[in-house]
């Protein structure tokens, strides 16, 4: 065994440490997204998830969480149609598209729907919304008042 290896084993916690402070960082990065992964694994216990914030591809400032996808697969879905999955994931993220969240895609499906079909639907592009609004985007301080 390796010595670095060695070292690591006798400090066991060492990797779960990292592991947290990890988690910690991303937590305050993107509070937003990292608020809606908990609601969601704590929700509907998925077997997969991904949550992507697609704020860049739309006409907001850098760094926005505001434009989000969200992928869950669980096996509460079973059963249940796909209009009361999204109901389901709207539900759990009730607070976050009250306060933060303009935009949530979804895709609801089964582990046995994503066995078959593992793959992720292709965001459209953006086609402009707030960004024509001349109000908007002196708010957003991309063009003066003048």
């Amino acid at each position: 065994m390796s010595r670095p290896a060695k070292l690591l084993r006798s400090v066991p916690f060492l990797g779960s440490r990292a592991a947290t402070t990890a988690t910690s960082a991303r937590t305050m990065e993107r509070p937003v997204e990292s608020e809606i992964r908990v609601k969601l694994e704590q929700g509907l216990a998925p077997t997969h998830l991904q949550v992507i914030n697609e704020s860049h591809m739309h006409a907001v400032p850098a760094g926005s969480e505001t434009h989000f996808k969200v992928v869950v697969v669980s096996e509460r879905f079973e059963g249940v149609p796909l209009l009361q999955r999204h109901r389901m994931v709207n539900e759990a993220l009730k607070q976050e598209l009250e306060v933060s969240v303009h935009a949530l895609s979804i895709q609801a499906k089964t582990p046995r729907q994503w066995g078959a079909e593992p793959h992720i639907d292709r965001s459209p592009a953006c086609l402009g919304g707030s960004k024509h609004d001349r109000h908007t985007v002196i708010k957003q301080g991309t063009v003066s008042k003048d």
